[in-house]
Formats: structure tokens, sequence, C-alpha cells
């Protein structure tokens, strides 16, 4: 036996387990009490989301890029294609339409292909699958039917844009309109066509173009009218095949006139030989007809020595719409057979589809922006103010936006210094969304030299709106051409009060100085001196709206720096010849020089020149109705101290006016202001309001007063 020695201890056996620590424990036992509770737990959640999230979600869309939206998806997850969809989508966008004709979800289906298909062309900018998600989203809107979805059902906007972007990369640019046979992915589409919707008033439709894809700018209140078809613009250029119908030629205006180019014309067509033009005009029929030289538009010559036409370079709204008779039934087949419609806007606001009339969609300000990014309006600007002969040589320019529709009264814009027609299009743009106006009102615009003599432009003008009238049968043809309004910004606004004043021999004697028979003159200057000094008032003309206009004269064109530039322009041979002559005419008188030969706008809007001293104390004839539109920088307490930047408030101020409005905050050029825009609608709706019908009595007889009251209206 072995013994321990006294007072030795016990060693303790080294364990071979790790030892094991109470915080690992403890984190393991948390993770396998959550597993187990996850095993509990339903499989539905309900959580709070923002409401920015809740409708993105909710309105997730192919249309923009990404995947389908919740409703197709749900289809496929019924029909079992999801897998399919992510893997081979062709072979599963196949077999859902196989699976469409036995189902109840026939509409969810539809919709689902229409959508599925436009996907599959984005992903792989196929034509056929454009194609296809048209005609899949027409039968699930299949409009005019009675078992059409309901417009609050989300997807039925969708469905449109479905319908309306795969017709735009479908038929993309230049959109060919004829009877023609498109291949589908899973069979074909027999299209018919008729050609003579793309003739509209005598005029051919072509070079149609997409509106979806182009981007404005420049202008920014962009309107769009909504509806189903693809948006375009066409240009509508005359018919050479198109013979107007004979009838009698139209009654020349009263008025006497010099030899002078054509008058009312396209702006930015070729320079025709003016004694081709020189071709009598029928005039136009009776009943709502439009005309445009004639009495459906098609360009021809008019009266003596212009003529009328619209733009060559005009694009009017349109839209191409996809009709298939019984949609359903044909869609799921192999063949199907279609048409293709032509609306325009002007005329066909809507479209017959079964037992319904249908909206088109149209892109308004598209087509108005490309007609003026076309025509180039600016780039005369600056070259119509240094070179006076821009327009001599050819004809003053007046030119209509559409087609005169008998009944409409025309609105005359005339720009002002340095500027062109372009300067108008923000506020046409807004006038136009007004359908009253749209309805009632043909817009005309006037483009000349601004560096010219006011008088002598003047002058061009109130041929060009004779001519025009002229043109169009005279007011006892329509007596709507007898209430013209003119609405002039600047220089234009002294332009129209040109016409609308009988001086006699007051505006010649405050400018000349002295008689003029007392100036030996030739036959062609004399003649050229009445005309435009000793000018009478328009009949025809109803209102004048005065916008930023220099009634007394603007202190910038009094300053030296002005003056130098207005040295450096050109005027017309026919101006300065004139001058000449009146200087050599004056015998002894030497004090005429400067008066005379100074004659250019620049110098003659001076408030110290002798024309802009006595034109102001002419008043306008009794019958004119006169509106003032007043911009002024700031918001002055003090308007005897206010101005525009150009114009000073007490020279854009008169008191013959029935209304006048300033416009604070504003500055010269405020053709584009808000304030401006309303202003002007308002003061048309008042000329609507006054002449409300179509068969409207001819315009009053001079002298007999039209307004009733001035007011005096200062907005800030």
């Amino acid at each position: 036996m072995t013994r321990t020695p006294t007072g030795a201890r016990h060693a303790p056996a080294r364990s071979t387990r790790r030892p094991v620590h109470t915080g690992h424990a403890a984190r393991g036992g948390i993770v396998m009490a959550l597993v187990l509770l996850a095993g509990c737990a339903g499989p539905v959640t309900v959580r709070h989301v923002s409401l920015v999230h809740s409708y993105r979600d909710s309105a997730r869309t192919a249309l923009q890029g990404g995947r389908p939206g919740d409703d197709t998806m749900i289809v496929l997850r019924r029909h079992g294609l999801l897998p399919a969809w992510r893997s081979d989508p062709d072979r599963a966008i196949a077999t859902l339409r196989t699976q469409a004709k036995d189902h109840d979800d026939e509409a969810d289906v539809l919709f689902a292909l229409a959508e599925l298909s436009y996907r599959q062309g984005l992903r792989h900018h196929h034509v056929q699958d454009f194609l296809a998600a048209a005609v899949y989203a027409y039968a699930f809107l299949q409009p005019g039917q009675a078992d059409s979805p309901s417009p609050y059902d989300e997807r039925f906007r969708q469905a449109c844009d479905l319908y309306n972007l795969g017709l735009t990369a479908a038929f993309p640019a230049p959109v060919n309109i004829t009877a023609q046979t498109r291949v589908l992915p899973f069979g074909d589409i027999v299209l018919d066509a008729d050609p003579a919707q793309l003739r509209w008033h005598g005029r051919l439709l072509e070079r149609l173009q997409p509106t979806a894809t182009l981007g404005v700018g420049g202008i920014p209140n962009v309107y769009r009218t909504p509806g189903l078809g693809e948006p375009l613009t066409a240009l509508a250029r005359p018919d050479p095949a198109f013979a107007p119908p004979p009838s009698a030629p139209s009654v020349p205006h009263d008025a006497k006139h010099l030899t002078q180019p054509s008058a009312v014309a396209d702006l930015t067509g070729p320079a025709h030989d003016d004694a081709l033009r020189a071709i009598a005009t029928p005039a136009p029929h009776d009943g709502d007809t439009r005309t445009s030289g004639d009495p459906t538009g098609s360009g021809a010559s008019t009266t003596g020595d212009g003529s009328f036409s619209v733009s060559d370079r005009l694009r009017v709204p349109a839209s191409l719409l996809l009709e298939i008779d019984d949609p359903r039934a044909q869609v799921l087949g192999m063949h199907l057979t279609g048409r293709l419609v032509l609306r325009v806007m002007d005329e066909s606001p809507d479209t017959p589809i079964g037992h319904a009339r249908v909206p088109a969609e149209y892109d308004q300000t598209a087509a108005r922006a490309l007609s003026l990014v076309d025509t180039a309006l600016w780039t005369k600007e600056y070259r119509g103010f240094f070179d006076g002969t821009t327009y001599d040589g050819t004809r003053p320019r007046l030119i209509a936006m559409t087609p005169h529709r008998h009944g409409n009264m025309p609105v005359v814009f005339i720009h002002g210094t340095a500027s062109s027609p372009y300067r108008w299009a923000i506020m046409v743009n807004d006038l136009l969304e007004d359908r009253r106006i749209r309805d009632h009102f043909d817009f005309w615009f006037f483009s000349y030299a601004t560096s010219n003599p006011i008088p002598y432009s003047a002058w061009q003008l109130r041929h060009a709106i004779t001519q025009a009238v002229d043109s169009l049968g005279g007011v006892k043809a329509d007596p709507a051409l007898g209430h013209i309004t003119l609405v002039g910004h600047s220089q234009g606004g002294l332009l129209a009060r040109m016409l609308v004043i009988n001086p006699g021999d007051r505006l010649w004697d405050g400018t000349a100085g002295r008689p003029l028979s007392s100036f030996h003159l030739n036959d062609s200057t004399r003649d050229l001196v009445r005309e435009t000094m000793f000018p009478t008032a328009m009949p025809e003309i109803q209102r004048v709206v005065f916008i930023s206009t220099p009634q007394h004269g603007s202190y910038l064109a009094a300053m030296s720096i002005a003056r130098l530039v207005g040295s450096m322009v050109s005027l017309p041979v026919r101006v300065t010849e004139t001058a000449r002559d009146i200087v050599t005419g004056a015998g002894d008188s030497t004090h005429l020089n400067n008066r005379v030969l100074r004659l250019g706008s620049v110098y003659a809007m001076s408030p110290r020149s002798a024309f802009m001293r006595t034109l102001p104390t002419i008043p306008m004839a009794p019958d004119v109705q006169a509106n003032s539109i007043i911009p002024v920088c700031g918001n002055p307490r003090d308007l005897a101290h206010a101005d525009d930047g150009v114009v000073t408030y007490e020279s854009a101020h008169i008191p013959d006016v029935q209304s006048e409005l300033v416009v604070r905050n504003s500055e010269h050029s405020t053709q584009s202001n808000p304030a401006t825009i309303a202003e002007v609608q308002r003061i048309l709706l008042l000329q609507l309001a006054q002449n409300p019908l179509r068969d409207m009595p001819p315009a009053a007889a001079p002298g007999t007063p039209r307004h009733t009251r001035r007011t005096v209206v200062a907005r800030p």
C-alpha cells in the first residue's frame, strides 16, 4: 500500500471538454427561439407606406421602360407563366395568347398581352411587337362597344397609351398612310386606307411626322388633346391637281391702290413673279367653307396683284388611328383586317367608332412649334431692321395660320421693331386652346422691314389687309371680314393706329411743316405721299389692341446710340427717291432736309420727331374700339415715372381707349406674359360677344360709335 504524504493535496483531473460561455449560449437560444417563432408566424404582413410609394407601386407599367405593371404580373402568375416570362418572354406571350381563348379573364389577358408585347418592342426594337401591342390594346379597349372597360379602370388610360405609342413605333416618320399588309408576331394584318383623306381643303397632307418623340422648347405651355391615335403633324401644301369650282369673280375693294407687290402671301414660300399671281380668284361659297384665296384654301391666285394662301410650311395637328372591326373576335386569329384613318384637329376633334364618338389624340403645340422651326421666322428679325428692302421686290407679307372659314373674324398680329411673327408664338399657343377663339377667329400675321418709315409700313399693311379681304370675296360675301381686330406690339401698334385715323392733311403738315400743294412733285411721288401720309380709316377694322405701343414716342429712340444704329439701315429705293424728290420739290425751303430724309422708323419714334408729335393729336375713328396693354418694370407706386425699358407709361397711355391694363413686373416684350395673354383673350371674347353669330351683320358704317365707355384698370 502506498502512503500519501501528510499535508499533500490531490490535484483535480484536467477535463478534455471546452468550457461553455454563457453569452454564446444565450445568443444561440435566441436564434432557436426566433426560428421556432417564425415557423408559427402568418405569411401575410401589412406595413405602412408613404402616399408616393403607394402610387408608384400601383402605377408602375412597362410604358416607363421597366417591368410590367401589377395587373399584368397577376395574369402571368394566374396562368403559371411567370417563370416562362423570365426565361423566354416570346414563348410566354405565345402561350398566354392560346390560353386566352378558353378563359373568363379575356380582357385581363388582352391587356397583359398588350403590355408584354410593348415591353418586348422596347427590348428588341421590333416593329411587329409594337404593332401587336397596339392591336391587343385596341381589342382590350374595343372602342364603340357596349362592354368597353370603365374609364375609371387605371388600365383604360394605360391601354390608350400602349395603343398610341405602339402605333408611333410601328408607323415612324415618314408615316405612310396607304393600303398595306403588316407582319405581326402571330400572323399578319391587312390594312385599308382611303387616299382621299390625305386631301384637306384643296391641299395635300404630306411629310407626316409623329410628335410623341418630339420635345418642345421655348414654349412653356405644351398642349395635348388626350384621346386615341398616334399624334402627328402634317405638312399641308397646295394640291397642283386641284381645280376650284367655277364661280363669279369677287368684287375688288373700293380703295385706291398703287402698284404694289403681292400683298397677302405665304411668309416663307418662294418669291414668285408678281405678274404670274395677278389672276382673278373665285368668290367663296356660302356656308362653313374654308378658303385660302379660293373656296377651298388651295392657294390659287387672288384678285388684283396679290394672293392669299396658308403658308407652304404650315404643319397641322393630325392623328392616325388603326381601326379594327370586332377586335376581340379578330385579335386571337392569325389574319386580321383593319383600316388606317387620318384625322385633322380643326375638323375632327373626335372620330366615330361603333356606337360612339371617340376623341382623337392631338399634339397641337408640337405642330405649331415645328412650323416655327421649319420657317425659321426669327432669321429675318434683324435683317428686316437693317435692310429695308427685305420684303420689297417680293411682296409685303400677310400670312394666315389656317384657311379662312366663313364667319371667322380675322385677328391681325403686327410685330414690333427688329422682331417677327415668331414673337407671338407663346400668346397664340395659349389663345388657340380656347375653343371659342379657335372656332370663331382666324389668325393672320404681318411681317415688314421694321426700319422703314412708319407710314410706308402702315401703307403696306393696309394694302395687305385689303387684298386679303378682296381675295376672300369681300365683306358682302362674308360679313365677318368686316370685323377685323388688329393687335400691334410696339411699332406694330403705331402701324395699326395709322389704319384707324382720318388725319386729312394734319399728319403731313405737322411732319413737313407746309402743305403738300406747295411742293413740285412728279405724279409717282405725289401718289405715294398721298397713300402713306393722307390715310383714311379702314371700315373693316373694328378693334385695335395696343401692346407696349409708344403712342408719344420712345425715349430709347431718342438716344444717340439708337440714332447711330438708325443711320446704318438701308431703305427701299422708292422711299429714298421719294424723299429726295420732296426735298428737291420744296424749292427754296431748306429746313425740310433733316425732317424728310430722317424718315426711318427709329427717327420717327423719337418723342422729339415732328411725326411723333403730330400722330397722337389725331383721334381714332369714332367707330373703332381700342384697348391698351402697358407693361411696366417692377411694381411702381407712381406710374407717371414708370417704364418698360423702352417706352414710358406716359408715352403708352392714351385716353381714348375702352380699357387699359397695366402689366406690372413686365418688360417691353410682354407678349408672353400670362397677364397680357389673358387680357388679349378677354378682349377677343368681348369681340365675339359683340358679334356672336357666324352670319353676322356687316360692320357698322363709319361714324357710328361702337364704344360706350372707357375703363382704366391697373393690376399688380
